[in-house]
């Protein structure tokens, strides 16, 4: 469902997969006019030249097969470590639902899709080595996959700050048991998980940009506009949309766990720390709940498991084979709804006619600036490659500094007696209906003129301007 629209931060994979593929990769920014100059560190680059490629090769539409493949493979292979631990298949599947339930506004077209196959793998590889660990072993063969895949994942999304520390954390855990002893295979053992835990957090810096990432990092933790105006960073709320499956999941995975309690069995101390670290980072911001999703779901899954709760006898064959032939149906009729899906019904959270109209006020004269709002401005870039350079702002909120964005979000939902402060240096501005306290308050701006206006934007030109009345 979320793959078949396209939205900011589709956007600016896309754009900047596109400059990437032309240009090299970007250091400085020059995509925006708020942000000209400043140091770019592009940590996604990879999720977004793949993208840029895929869309050449295949147009939305596969783009969108291939975001849904990324994200259906995390999940898939979520449900078959619960199976490996002893879940029984339904189970199984009930649980995955939940993870996804979880997940479910995190699934569009976006970086993040890459970094689903990363986490599950991630928690497969150290949960597989946990498995029956002795303080004298070293880290199996196996286990080692981690690096490889957290590079990889470090190269796609942000999110590999929680994969390394988990497999960090791992590392340093093992390590510490090892040396309460004090023979020559356990010495060699924490040696080994000393290495994998530094590797772990060294594989966050294994990108172009080096240790450069820790500050891009550090610039979303430094900007507190984010967490109080800006809806994916501020923390969940019971009573937010966005939220009620993350808290229905919280409840339930605490009901489960005094369940299985109650019967003698206890949860599993690496899933354990698993799910406390990612609750703890849920509740700081509503985009880290869909790791919780999945930390959560194992937890309650394998601990029931764990205390024989409802043990749910092998299904038969036949029946097994039905299950199969029906999951396929449906991949098969979501290919055919996807290939089907026009081009309009991707862009029906944009309004398109209205930024080829601001693009066509702007004309080619480079001195005329658009101010766009967010469901417009990354857009933009995007669609009107001769605005790049000549927007506003994107959907990079972490370019911006404090005040910027403060005179941005004031800008977005009118509100005090500067909130139209932001528009100084722009010619043409783009608004779109999903704003209409904007659209209003723009209309009744001094010295600006309406010149497009559909059923999805508005269009303002700063009147003397332009030269086109």
């Amino acid at each position: 469902m979320f793959s078949r629209y396209l939205f900011a931060d589709t956007f600016y994979d896309l754009y900047a997969g596109r400059l990437i593929v032309t240009s090299g990769l970007p250091h400085v920014n020059v995509a925006t006019v708020a942000a000209k100059g400043t140091a770019w560190t592009d940590q996604q680059w990879l999720a977004q030249s793949l993208y840029y490629l895929t869309w050449r090769a295949g147009g939305y539409r596969l783009l969108a097969a291939f975001s849904a493949v990324l994200v259906t493979s995390g999940f898939a292979i979520f449900a078959r470590l619960m199976i490996r631990r002893g879940v029984p298949p339904s189970r199984a599947f009930a649980w995955t639902l939940v993870a996804f339930a979880v997940c479910m506004g995190n699934t569009g077209i976006r970086a993040q899709s890459f970094a689903y196959p990363c986490f599950a793998a991630t928690l497969w590889l150290v949960l597989d080595d946990a498995e029956g660990h002795q303080p004298t072993r070293a880290p199996r063969p196996a286990t080692w996959l981690l690096i490889p895949v957290l590079v990889l994942w470090a190269n796609t999304h942000g999110s590999v700050l929680l994969g390394a520390l988990l497999a960090g954390g791992y590392g340093v855990v093992c390590a510490t048991a090892a040396l309460t002893r004090r023979d020559q295979k356990s010495l060699t053992a924490a040696a080994g998980y000393l290495t994998l835990g530094g590797a772990a957090v060294a594989s966050v810096a294994c990108t172009p940009y080096g240790t450069g990432v820790f500050g891009y990092y550090l610039r979303f933790e430094h900007n507190p506009v984010l967490r109080h105006d800006v809806a994916e960073w501020a923390p969940p709320d019971p009573r937010s949309t966005v939220s009620l499956a993350f808290f229905a999941a919280v409840l339930l995975t605490a009901g489960c766990l005094v369940l299985a309690w109650r019967r003698g069995a206890r949860p599993d101390p690496v899933i354990a720390a698993c799910a406390v670290v990612s609750l703890a980072l849920a509740f700081a911001a509503v985009r880290n709940q869909a790791w919780f999703g999945f930390c959560g779901a194992l937890l309650a899954a394998d601990t029931l498991a764990r205390a024989g709760v409802e043990q749910v006898p092998r299904l038969h064959r036949n029946f097994e084979r039905v299950v199969l032939v029906t999951l396929t149906g449906l991949a098969v009729a979501a290919l055919a709804v996807l290939a089907a899906t026009t081009d309009g019904q991707f862009y029906s959270q944009t309004p398109v006619a209205a930024i080829s109209a601001a693009a066509a006020e702007a004309g080619p004269d480079r001195s005329v600036r658009v101010l766009g709002d967010d469901y417009s401005g990354t857009a933009m870039l995007w669609l009107e490659p001769s605005l790049f350079g000549r927007v506003g702002f994107d959907d990079r909120f972490e370019e911006y500094t404090p005040a910027e964005l403060r005179a941005y979000v004031d800008f977005l939902f009118p509100r005090g007696p500067g909130w139209q402060r932001v528009t100084r240096g722009y010619s043409v501005i783009v608004a779109s209906a999903r704003h209409p306290a904007l659209i209003l308050a723009l209309s009744r701006l001094p010295g600006w003129r309406v010149t497009y206006r559909d059923t999805a934007g508005i269009v303002l030109t700063r009147q003397g301007c332009c030269g086109r009345h």
